[in-house]
């Protein structure tokens, strides 16, 4: 079953008082605040489609400037400049609001893919953060809800290769107690400009089939609000997770916030490590084999690997699967052709049950009307489906598989310990069939697979 992420249930942080002094870090400026340059733009006598509210033209531009937003928190793990924060903290949706009686729109977009970065001048946290860097993109992990950043330039945009930036050491989520302390360190949009820090104790993991999106959260009482996302959550010196989300001011009962652990960082970690090269924190092993980890990382690992053509020593985006060995390649192509058909019928489903009609479906997915049809009056899904498939809806391994990016890279998570085939598949070239033993680490790297041209 497909869980929904609760829409209603928390405030995302995206957008108190201090402890004792003993209780606050020796060294504040690893934790920054994140901005973003945004073109704001206002438009007279916009194009609206009166049903559809659709924007069908702009209109006359009469006023367009940059205007520094914050965005959220974020922390500084590497002497390398490396910056841990939310995916939502980075991923910054276009924004656009519509004046019916002036006849007006303002139209919000970021001017570029960097963040600005706001840090602690003096090692004061009694003082407002200034813009210091600049901070590219390096990883980014809707799913986990993290991304990892690069500073890059200064606040003048001049390229900085520094590598000795003050930084925070990771630690272990998963062997807090309960009512352990927890210090809360980030840039809420309620406390002002200058950095919040707030105690607050650990109160377990948040467990709960009804809100999936939530499951595996840490839950404190510490106090947290918009602009703390990305941030940090201490404990014993170390950071072991980002605050992520609060419960809603409408709940009944006390406020809680959400923080995510900082294993769920393993993927984003692992992409800036074998993809860019950049030197990472080491997240040991042992941290993930507990009852309290409810993430793939607990019996996965993420296979990395870079093809090339070896004609022009270039990289390739090619298909890349890898598969139990005791299936043949065929075996596991009809296993995956069945697959995405349960999959479309379940999103077919879900989409006629929230209004569409079924000739919309039929032209979103691509399929004749007849069979869309079928879809939605099937009275049982797993109606003729062979056993692997059934098994692997249960969760079994039986293959995993991805696009290599324009570089070459691929990730896919493995089960640790097995032994797999890889294939990799591309049009005008000859398919490549590989065995391979994985390992039991965090992640593993396959290195370099050359293909050859037919």
């Amino acid at each position: 079953m497909n869980w929904k992420k609760p829409a209603v249930m928390v405030v995302f942080l995206s957008l108190s008082c201090f402890l004792a002094a003993e209780d606050i870090p020796s060294d504040v400026t690893p934790f920054v605040k994140l901005g973003r340059l945004v073109k704001v733009s206002f438009y007279k006598n916009p194009v609206i489609d009166k049903r559809s509210k659709e924007i069908k033209h702009n209109g006359q531009l009469i006023k367009e400037n940059l205007v520094q937003v914050p965005a959220g928190s974020g922390t500084i793990i590497s002497p390398g400049g490396l910056i841990l924060t939310n995916y939502h903290v980075y991923q910054m949706k276009n924004y656009f609001k519509y004046d019916s009686k002036k006849n007006m729109l303002l139209r919000e977009t970021p001017a570029g893919k960097t963040m600005l970065v706001y840090r602690l001048a003096g090692n004061d946290p009694l003082k407002v953060p200034a813009l210091h860097y600049s901070a590219a993109p390096v990883s980014l992990d809707k799913k986990h809800d993290t991304a990892i950043l690069k500073i890059i330039s200064d606040e003048k945009g001049k390229l900085i290769s520094k590598n000795d930036f003050s930084y925070v050491s990771i630690g272990n989520p998963f062997a807090m107690r309960i009512n352990e302390d927890i210090t809360i360190i980030g840039y809420p949009s309620k406390g002002g400009d200058t950095v919040t820090i707030t105690g607050g104790k650990f109160l377990g993991y948040y467990r709960s089939k009804r809100f999936y999106g939530l499951d595996g959260f840490i839950k404190t009482d510490g106090a947290m609000a918009p602009g703390n996302s990305g941030g940090a959550a201490m404990n014993k010196g170390t950071l072991i997770g980002v605050p992520t989300s609060v419960t809603l001011p409408t709940a009944a009962g006390s406020d809680l916030g959400y923080i995510h652990p900082v294993t769920w960082a393993a993927k984003t970690l692992t992409i800036a490590n074998r993809k860019y090269g950049y030197k990472t924190p080491e997240i040991p092993v042992q941290w993930f084999y507990t009852d309290y980890n409810t993430d793939e990382t607990k019996t996965f690992l993420y296979v990395t690997g870079n093809i090339i053509s070896s004609h022009s020593n270039r990289p390739v985006s090619a298909e890349v699967a890898i598969t139990r060995p005791d299936r043949t390649f065929t075996q596991i192509k009809n296993l995956h052709r069945q697959i995405q058909s349960v999959i479309k019928i379940y999103a077919a489903r879900d989409l006629h049950k929230r209004g569409m009609s079924v000739e919309k479906i039929a032209k979103q997915f691509k399929m004749p009307r007849g069979k869309i049809e079928k879809f939605l009056t099937a009275k049982r899904t797993g109606e003729n489906l062979s056993p692997d498939t059934t098994r692997y809806m249960k969760g079994e391994f039986f293959y995993k598989n991805a696009n290599s990016d324009r570089k070459g890279f691929f990730i896919l998570s493995i089960p640790r310990g097995r032994n797999v085939k890889v294939y990799v598949i591309k049009k005008g070239f000859r398919p490549v069939i590989r065995d391979a033993a994985i390992g039991s680490g965090v992640s593993h790297s396959l290195g370099a697979i050359k293909i050859f041209k037919q």
